[in-house]
């Protein structure tokens, strides 16, 4: 059943661990995070919308969200943090010598990476600002996906840009491997930036934590997405008195 017109992945990490691992080895396709900046972008951007369409997966990323999904039951088994799965992928890399492309991001942070995973062949590519508005740059994002042989990729360039990218990279073919469309993750791994402990991300405050070690950045997306997401919810709360599922 969909929720908040997003159909999203119902099962354990451990679940779809198994799932990425198969993917590792196919052509190319990705996953989505989804959160509570999601469902905001999702009302207003079609590139974005369709790139959610296409992914293999929609996995709550959103320990926020995760309660809301429980009341609609939908059936989803467990909040997937973007970060956690990326971690548990980055170690299965390491051990099993993947080839690891990374978009975006800076060059420090893909060192700190290197030393951290050894086993792991990095391909780095960091796009400029504002290469999703720019077909050249776009084109090659995607060539250079296509030209090495990884068995993962993370989009690490932000949203809606990365699921925009990954649609693209999927629509043109010729790509390899599970993409992971999840923002600051890799700055979690590298230890750039610091996130939260485990007893706050249990107590689903991991935003708090986010906004106070980052304010300038976060506390007018959050501000913003806040007032954004309440109308969506309360649209949901309708939908499913009246029968509907969107």
């Amino acid at each position: 059943m969909k929720v908040f017109d997003i159909d999203f992945y119902c099962g354990r990490q451990r679940e779809l661990i198994e799932e990425l691992i198969v993917f590792s080895g196919a052509p190319f396709r990705y996953l989505v995070t989804a959160n509570v900046n999601h469902l905001v972008l999702l009302e207003h951007d079609a590139g974005f919308r369709e790139a959610y369409q296409h992914a293999a997966h929609r996995i709550c990323d959103s320990r926020v969200l995760f309660p809301l999904l429980k009341h609609f039951k939908v059936g989803v088994a467990e909040p997937i943090p973007g970060s956690t799965l990326t971690r548990s992928m980055m170690h299965i890399a390491q051990d099993r010598h993947w080839p690891v492309t990374v978009l975006g991001c800076e060059d420090d942070v893909v060192a700190a990476l290197k030393l951290y995973y050894p086993a792991i062949t990095f391909f780095h590519y960091n796009p400029p600002m504002g290469f999703i508005n720019d077909p050249l740059e776009v084109d090659r994002c995607v060539t250079f996906i296509q030209q090495h042989p990884q068995r993962m990729t993370v989009f690490s360039t932000g949203s809606p840009r990365q699921e925009i990218l990954a649609r693209e990279v999927l629509a043109r073919g010729g790509a390899r491997g599970v993409g992971l469309c999840v923002g600051a993750s890799l700055l979690f791994l590298s230890g750039k930036v610091k996130r939260a402990p485990l007893w706050v991300q249990h107590l689903s405050l991991e935003w708090l934590h986010r906004l106070c070690t980052e304010p300038r950045r976060l506390a007018l997306r959050y501000a913003v997405d806040a007032y954004r997401i309440l109308p969506i919810i309360v649209r949901q709360f309708r939908n499913q008195r009246k029968g509907g599922v969107g």
